[in-house]
């Protein structure tokens, strides 16, 4: 018998041995019919050091993780004038709050001065 891991091999034809035999003392080779030792582990635990996993994935691991404004921000930008300081790049998003016949209302906000505004468009006058 040749126990490699949690696999057992014949000792002298090296055929993997089955495992469903695992309770026997013996486990006979259905390929040579060598007559085998049982020496399949009773128990086989494993285990990983935390050096084993990448960086990035070991931080996910934890039960609290630090998020930072770039990693929220879903606003799209656009090169449009702020009406506040002028700014000439202003975040945006569109939601559909009405009716699907109805346009969708676009929301802007400024990425100096944070001022926001609304803005409704209407599909019937074509925006």
């Amino acid at each position: 018998m040749s126990l490699v891991g949690t696999l057992l091999f014949c000792t002298t034809c090296g055929n993997l041995l089955d495992r469903k035999a695992s309770s026997a003392k013996t486990i006979s080779c259905h390929i040579c019919g060598n007559v085998n030792k049982n020496g399949w582990p009773i128990l086989t635990q494993t285990t990983s050091k935390p050096s084993a996993f990448p960086t990035a994935l070991r931080e996910k691991r934890g039960e609290i993780q630090a998020i930072n404004g770039d990693d929220i921000e879903t606003w799209a930008t656009v090169l449009k004038s702020c009406p506040a300081c002028d700014s000439q790049i202003l975040l945006w998003r569109d939601m559909q709050l009405r009716g699907a016949d109805e346009g969708t209302t676009v929301f802007y906000r400024c990425s100096k001065c944070n001022n926001r505004s609304v803005i409704w468009s209407n599909l019937a006058d074509g925006g």
